[in-house]
Order: C-alpha cells, then sequence, then structure tokens
C-alpha cells in the first residue's frame, strides 16, 4: 500500500493473479480421471517459467544437496494466488539442488470439509476421491486428519518414515494447513510429528513464502533439530516442537507476516542479538 502525493487515502497496490495455463489443466485433468501419473518437476517448472514476476527462490545453498529431510513452510495464500505456487517454488528449488530426487514428496489431507464451489457443497467423498487420485497423479503422501481413522494415520507414518529415514528422500509440508496471510498455530498433532521425524535425526528445513515488490518468494533457512527434553509433558511437547517451527519459519518472513508468532520471533532475534 502506498500514497500518491495530493491523495490523502492511500491506494492498493495491484497483486498479480498466479494462473495456470489451459493446456497444463486439461492434461492435468485428464491424468485425474485416468489416473496416470504425471511428471510433477516437469509440470512444476512449466507453471512456474510462465509466471509473471518471475518467482524466486532465496538462500538455497541450505538446502542438503542429499540425505533424509523434512521441508516446512508457512501456508501463504491471498486471492489471486494459492498455497500451492508457493510450494511449487520451493519443490523446484530443491531439485535443482538434489541430484537424486527431481519431486519433493508433499503431505496432503485425506480430506476438507465445508467445501463449496460458489454457492455449491461439495461432498466430502467427491474430495476425498480426488485428493487420493491427486496423490496418486504426483506421488503425494495422504496423511489422514487426526480426528479420523488411527489406523490410516499409523500407516501413513510408516509410509513417511519410509520415504524420509530409509529413502533418503525429501518431504515437505504445511504445517497450519490453512492460508490466512500471517502465521497462526500449526494443526493438532503437527509439533509431535516433526519432532518426532527429528528424533529420528531427521533435519528439519525451514521456509518463508512470502511476496517482495509483487514478486513471490521463497527464502530457505539453515536445517535444524527440533530440541525437547523427553520428560516435559506431552502436550507442552506439542508446543515447544510446533513453535520452534514456526519460529524458524517465521524469521524468514517479513515482520507483518508473524502473526501470533511476532513476540516468540522478537524473543529469537534479541537473543541471536546479544549472542554475538
Amino acid at each position: 500500500m502506498r500514497r500518491v502525493k495530493g491523495m490523502s487515502e492511500p491506494i492498493q497496490e495491484r497483486q498479480e493473479v498466479y494462473r495456470f495455463r489451459t493446456s497444463l489443466i486439461l492434461k492435468f485433468i485428464g491424468a485425474v480421471l485416468r489416473g496416470r501419473t504425471r511428471n510433477l518437476a516437469a509440470d512444476v517448472e512449466a507453471s512456474l517459467m510462465a509466471a509473471r514476476p518471475k518467482p524466486q527462490a532465496l538462500n538455497d545453498q541450505h538446502i542438503p544437496a542429499e540425505g533424509p529431510l523434512v521441508l516446512v513452510a508457512n501456508h501463504y495464500e491471498r486471492p489471486g494466488l494459492k498455497v500451492f505456487w508457493g510450494g511449487m517454488l520451493a519443490s523446484h528449488a530443491v531439485a535443482q539442488r538434489r541430484a537424486s530426487q527431481k519431486s519433493l514428496r508433499w503431505l496432503m489431507t485425506s480430506e476438507w470439509y465445508d467445501f463449496r464451489l460458489g454457492p455449491l457443497p461439495v461432498p466430502v467423498w467427491a474430495l476425498r476421491w480426488l485428493f487420493r487420485r491427486i496423490a496418486q497423479v504426483y506421488g503425494l503422501v495422504i496423511v489422514p486428519r487426526a480426528a479420523e481413522r488411527g489406523v490410516g494415520r499409523a500407516a501413513a507414518l510408516r509410509t513417511i518414515l519410509n520415504v524420509v529415514r530409509d529413502g533418503g528422500d525429501a518431504i515437505g509440508l504445511f504445517p497450519e494447513a490453512i492460508g490466512t496471510g500471517h502465521l497462526i498455530e500449526p494443526m493438532p498433532g503437527v509439533g509431535s510429528f516433526l519432532l518426532l521425524l527429528s528424533n529420528h535425526g531427521i533435519p528439519i528445513l525451514p521456509v518463508g513464502i512470502f511476496e517482495e515488490e509483487g514478486g513471490l518468494i521463497a527464502s530457505f533457512g539453515p536445517p535444524f533439530s527440533i530440541q525437547v527434553a523427553r520428560s516435559v509433558e506431552k502436550g507442552e511437547r506439542e508446543r515447544l516442537a510446533s513453535q520452534q517451527v514456526m519460529v524458524a519459519i517465521g524469521r524468514l518472513l517479513p515482520a507483518q507476516l508473524w502473526g501470533v508468532y511476532a513476540p516468540a520471533i522478537e524473543e529469537a532475534l534479541a537473543q541471536e542479538r546479544a549472542g554475538r
């Protein structure tokens, strides 16, 4: 937002609308309907190359060239810019640094509730089918919601550990699961899940997604391990693990996006300055 000389009211700067090419949309729909796999890295690169202004990845030297990895990013979106654009930018940056893995394995929920297309509600069963087809097309990992079947979540966790710890691949997730434009608390269970992966020796790679001068940015930070004492009560472990993850992401974002983690981020930055 900026002011123009002679005007008392600020005017809104134009925000870019990010769209996919029609040809790519049609190919994607065909793949979903037929259950055929597509090359995620190729589709991501084609989409980013067509975007204007061109999205940028910053500090990508922090991306490990090999080994297991969990990428965590803020759920940044607004009208005209859906969260998957930031995910695609992060995926592309990871693929450029890791010769052994060209596609980041993203985790995605099994279903949404109360989703509507305009005035029309979309049945949960339809979304469940769609999400599973998308996962099949692009090799994503479905994670059932916390309130859903425990057996399904246990199976998903085993799959994730096989992919990351045993396969040495990188996976990605958005801890918040909901986009508000600023940081909010992660979904219940995410902190404990990431702490479990960290305790297995899997590095956490933070990414801050935001816009600067009209362009989409993915800023990478150094990988880290979540540090929470085992003696800490379960609920507090969840909170502390979530806070460490969100503070690491928030430090890569403009201050206006810090949201509920602003005090914790300010404290972390102050401690860093005091330690220099």
